[in-house]
């Protein structure tokens, strides 16, 4: 199965906020299927989609 990644703009429009709101949470490293790939970051939509669902999308603080 192949899956699905989202760029920050992409999952900014996916949850109807700001890329500043996802950039922000970026750094604090709470968003689920978080991959860096080279200085790009993308995002597993099943894995948004998931906590979404579960209504928890930012991850627990570190």
């Amino acid at each position: 199965m192949e899956q699905e990644f989202l760029s920050v703009k992409q999952l900014a429009d996916y949850l109807n906020c700001s890329e500043k709101f996802i950039r922000k949470y970026v750094e604090r490293r709470r968003l689920p299927g978080m991959v860096k790939i080279g200085r790009v970051y993308r995002f597993r939509k099943s894995e948004v989609e998931k906590k979404l669902l579960s209504g928890q999308l930012l991850l627990e603080k570190r």
